[in-house]
């Protein structure tokens, strides 16, 4: 190559210009790192580094030869941008990483992969990293996911832009992750791929197959559950709602294809957060600013969001805000029956502890944590009873201190409306932290004779003693055994042998149920024998599901389940890990001349999320539009209080 300039002879020097820029970098371009890069010309003469040679050549016009390679090399070479560094060439396919099985075939492995964000939760109180998928297509039959999640807390990333990313294959609490990750390349904006139509019941390989990928509830689905709304920000979703196994099915086999098929049917809404107690999320929020209640049984559509995995549940990470549509409003409050009519209700009051009865003494062993508190579950409580406008209420899970007047059952009584009574064993039954008791409105019924008390084995040991009094009707002169219950709950602690968990459907402590209701239908005999009038009414919380054997020796006995038949679908008072039942009931025998008229079970409390307790309240306060009025009975307690109408002397 030879260069000359206008009136100078320059002596020719062999110049040679060596180029090292390839085809691509390999690695992407960041900026400060100093002012020279791979792949700039250095510039030689006679072959030599030295820049010794190039003493006869004016330094100028080095500067312009290199400016001209620079041109000419950007012109018909250029360089690739910085963010589109990388994006070709050969990379692990999702599908490959997320494999078919429930571990990821590549664990522990290094992974080059490419796919399009679909949803960002990489904010410190959110996941900390974000998902990616690869096509627009959900998988084939048999086929992995093509969704996978980055663990990258902190990155930068926009939902619809291709990402290269270099990560180890792993698992994290059962869901396929990279970890370690890093972004090699941003390869264009694309968009969102169109989410994958799920439609449940789906079982476990159908979910496995979408983990990862952007989806869509297209017919909507049913709040189940709301238990861990304020503390973990999910909701239960499911098809429909869903019953306890026993509820619907016998013990055993039928039991269990239900609890299998319960798992097809149902999915947790999460918030994208893995943070305890986070701020609820905002379209939970709008919809009680609406003055509109958020209750299991109503219907979220526009359901949407990535399918993953984590803490043993499949979950939905929303990335839009779902739609609320009412299915399930709450109850008004009863209307007062006529004369002619005897209402029998039952109530667990979820430990209604009154400290000393002065207002003091708080906390107790169980219930409210203080005085506010009190009140505010004395007021709720007070409000749900006399929603129920009983005649006479067995309560459940009162504090077992006596019947003074400082006791709490006479400050419960003392709140309601009317004039009421309750009974007064002559010493307390049993010796358990909490008891059962009776209450009546002395206007519309009175007492015939003491209360009588079961205390013998199994009520002298983990079931409560139950009551029994027997009444008169003042507009009928009908008379009726009212006995209230409370049986062992199913919680393991100590269980053991029989009474441990059989594998059937019923928990533990079945056994020590079962004992307790044979001994109850011997004492029952007891009871009935000198009465003129056999009519008995059983209430309370006897800890087992219709389809259980305490209830199958109880109807076997004469005793019917008034509630049974009352509702569309199966009835429920209860709700435990999403799924429904009655764990409360109101169970007659009786002459053929008294006509059941109605029965029911008062929905003011287990369809209520918990975040609506008093206790929460009190603990960690609510945001304003969740705050509930001391005029309002919504989730005084965890069960719904049972009633019956009986009318005597009817055909």
């Amino acid at each position: 190559m030879r260069f000359s300039t206008p009136g100078r002879a320059i002596v020719p020097q062999r110049i040679k210009i060596r180029h090292d820029i390839p085809e691509r970098p390999s690695g992407s371009l960041m900026p400060g790192n100093g002012f020279t890069h791979r792949g700039c010309p250095q510039v030689t003469a006679g072959g030599s580094t030295s820049m010794h040679s190039l003493r006869w050549v004016p330094v100028w016009l080095v500067l312009l030869a290199i400016a001209l390679w620079f041109a000419i090399s950007y012109r018909f070479w250029p360089l690739p941008a910085a963010g589109e560094a990388g994006c070709h060439g050969a990379v692990t396919a999702v599908e490959r990483i997320q494999g078919t099985a429930a571990v990821t075939p590549l664990d522990g492995r290094t992974v080059l992969t490419e796919g399009i964000v679909t949803a960002d939760f990489t904010a410190r109180e959110q996941l900390g990293g974000y998902f990616i998928q690869q096509g627009t297509q959900g998988p084939d039959q048999g086929q992995a996911s093509r969704g996978l999640f980055i663990y990258a807390p902190g990155a930068d990333v926009s939902p619809g832009e291709r990402l290269r990313v270099r990560g180890e294959a792993g698992e994290y609490h059962g869901m396929t992750q990279l970890s370690g990750s890093r972004i090699e390349a941003r390869c264009g904006e694309p968009g969102l791929p169109e989410p994958v139509s799920l439609s449940l019941p789906v079982d476990g390989e159908g979910k496995e197959a979408l983990e990862g990928m952007r989806v869509r509830l297209e017919q909507g689905a049913i709040i189940t559950g709301l238990y861990g709304l304020a503390r973990y920000g999910v909701i239960n979703l499911a098809d429909g709602r869903l019953f306890q196994p026993t509820q619907i099915a016998e013990p055993g086999e039928g039991a269990r294809q239900v609890a299998e098929r319960n798992q097809e049917r149902s999915l947790l809404l999460d918030d994208g957060s893995r943070r305890q107690f986070s701020a609820l999320p905002q379209w939970v929020l709008r919809h009680y600013e609406a003055d509109r209640r958020l209750r299991v049984g109503d219907a979220l559509e526009d359901v949407e969001g990535v399918l993953d995995y984590r803490y043993g549940d499949w979950r939905l990470q929303p990335t839009t805000a779902p739609t609320v549509r009412t299915l399930n409003p709450p109850p008004e409050p009863l209307e007062r029956p006529e004369d002619g009519i005897i209402r029998v209700a039952g109530f667990n009051l979820q430990n209604y502890f009154n400290g000393d009865g002065r207002g003091g003494g708080f906390p107790t062993a169980r219930g409210a944590e203080s005085a506010a508190a009190w009140r505010a579950q004395h007021q709720r409580l007070v409000t749900a009873l006399d929603g129920l406008a009983a005649d006479i209420i067995g309560l459940v899970e009162l504090e077992n201190d006596g019947t003074g007047e400082r006791s709490a059952i006479a400050s419960l009584t003392a709140g309601l409306e009317g004039s009421w009574e309750y009974a007064r064993p002559q010493r307390r039954p049993g010796d358990d932290a909490i008891a059962v008791g009776l209450a009546w409105r002395s206007e519309r019924v009175g007492p015939v004779g003491e209360p009588k008390v079961l205390r013998s084995p199994p009520f002298n040991q983990g079931s409560r003693p139950p009551v029994a009094q027997r009444f008169r009707h003042h507009a009928s002169g009908a008379e009726f055994l009212v006995v209230v219950n409370h049986f062992k709950s199913k919680r393991c602690g100590e269980a053991s042998g029989p009474n441990a968990a059989q594998g059937d459907g019923e928990g533990c402590w079945s056994a020590h149920r079962n004992a307790a209701t044979r001994r109850l239908l011997q004492w029952l005999e007891q009871l009935r024998e000198p009465m003129e009038a056999p009519n008995v009414v059983l209430v309370g919380d006897l800890n087992a599901y219709a389809r259980e054997t305490p209830l199958s020796l109880l109807e076997q006995a004469g005793y019917r389940n008034v509630l049974a038949g009352r509702h569309e679908g199966p009835a429920s008072s209860y709700i435990y890990r999403a799924q429904s039942g009655t764990l409360d009931y109101i169970l007659w025998a009786g002459e053929s001349d008294v006509t059941v008229e109605a029965a029911g079970i008062q929905s003011v409390n287990a369809d209520e999320p918990p975040l609506l307790h008093y206790s929460r309240e009190e603990r960690n306060g609510l945001p304003e539009p969740l705050t509930v009025s001391a005029q309002e009975p919504w989730r005084a307690s965890d069960h719904d209080p049972t009633w019956v109408d009986l009318r005597p002397g009817i055909e």
